[in-house]
């Protein structure tokens, strides 16, 4: 019996472990993992371009914010334009548009005066300075309501006829009556010095008419 017991204890543990099965076991996962990795090389030289540069040619334009678009390229600041400088021959002539006023505003005084007729001696005094003798109208007493100038005409420089309607009030014994609109056209100059001159008599003159549709 001890015969055996010795051969026994002499059998050495590894090379019960090491069989042939677990041999080619181990070499054909080595084949596996080869076969594997090459596999994944091939695919990957095969599909090209990797996604980012897919993405850098396909981003769109309209991606850019606009306001950085505009911090790239401003828009050019126009220039602030010069002072305009005036001689002094230009600033002692009247402007036409201030002409064209006092044009406006002599014809109505003077017609808001032709047409009173109530005992004022300075408003009769005033009217016939400025026109002929015999030219003043010859009516009962009367009061101009209102006057508005409704159209002016140029014929030249610095003469305008102003066309003006109006509305008196007519003392006929038992009271005043309001007489209809009426126009009248109003020949005068304007100076530079901002004066003007009646050119001729006030003459009657057709009022545009304002009819219902």
């Amino acid at each position: 019996m001890s015969e055996d017991f010795e051969e026994l204890e002499q059998i050495p543990w590894a090379a019960l472990a090491a069989t042939p099965t677990d041999a080619r076991t181990r070499y054909l996962t080595i084949a596996i993992g080869v076969v594997f990795a090459v596999g994944v090389i091939g695919w990957l030289l095969m599909r090209g371009p990797g996604p980012t540069a897919t993405l850098a040619t396909t981003l769109p334009a309209a991606t850019i914010p606009p306001a950085a678009a505009d911090t790239a390229a401003p828009e050019p600041v126009p220039a602030e334009p010069e002072p305009v400088v005036y001689t002094e021959a230009d600033l002692m002539l009247i402007d036409v548009g201030d002409e064209e006023r006092l044009a406006v505003m002599h014809a109505e005084w003077l017609i808001r005066d032709y047409l009173t007729v109530d005992g004022d001696a300075a408003t009769a005094d005033r009217i016939g300075d400025l026109l002929p003798d015999g030219a003043e109208p010859d009516q009962p007493p009367t009061y101009v309501e209102w006057v508005e100038a409704f159209s002016v005409a140029t014929p030249e420089a610095g003469r305008y006829l102003v066309e003006v309607v109006y509305r008196v009030l007519v003392d006929d014994g038992d009271g005043f009556v309001r007489r209809p609109a009426a126009g009248m056209v109003v020949d005068l100059a304007v100076d530079t010095d901002g004066s003007a001159r009646l050119l001729a008599v006030p003459e009657p003159v057709a009022v545009p008419e304002l009819r219902r549709e």
